[in-house]
């Protein structure tokens, strides 16, 4: 269903112009299943490019990529084939997430049972407050991946992506 009459430019839901900013699918993230990249797009390898050159991409990017040090007049693209990093739908757009898995902690303890296996009372009886920890460790003390995320890295495939300038 098409609207008509509009009386303003037609808005997307973040609120900037189709027709300005987003003219041709400038900024539009390409996935390609082979090391190709399009005459009217660039590979997301973080080049820092002029932004004389490619006034329009700077409009939509502005600095977001930039890293601390990169002279004026200059932006960057996504570096995304150079990272590997997975991409992840939000509201952040451009943070990084650091990679890692929850952490979690294991405990040994032992029970000390008569010969019919019933828990001696005073002895080992969890009721009676004599259960003996033989070890307890967390999985971050012997791996920094533990803790870092609340995630688990899932299955994945490689592919390319490219982002449009023209």
């Amino acid at each position: 269903m098409e609207i008509k009459n509009l009386k303003t430019n037609q808005l997307n839901q973040n609120g900037y112009s189709k027709n300005v900013q987003t003219k041709g699918k400038i900024g539009a993230i390409y996935t390609f299943p082979a090391d190709y990249t399009p005459d009217d797009c660039l590979s997301c390898e973080g080049y820092s490019l002029l932004i004389i050159d490619y006034q329009d991409l700077y409009k939509i990017l502005g600095t977001k990529y930039n890293k601390s040090g990169d002279a004026s007049g200059t932006f960057r693209i996504p570096d995304y084939n150079i990272t590997k990093r997975f991409l992840q739908p939000g509201t952040d757009v451009g943070t990084q997430i650091a990679a890692g898995i929850p952490d979690h902690t294991h405990t040994v303890s032992a029970f000390n049972w008569d010969s019919s296996g019933v828990a001696e009372e005073g002895r080992g009886n969890p009721d009676y407050g004599h259960q003996k920890t033989l070890t307890t460790s967390k999985a971050s003390a012997s791996n920094a991946i533990y803790g870092k995320s609340t995630t688990v890295q899932p299955p994945s495939q490689i592919v390319h992506l490219c982002i449009k300038y023209k």
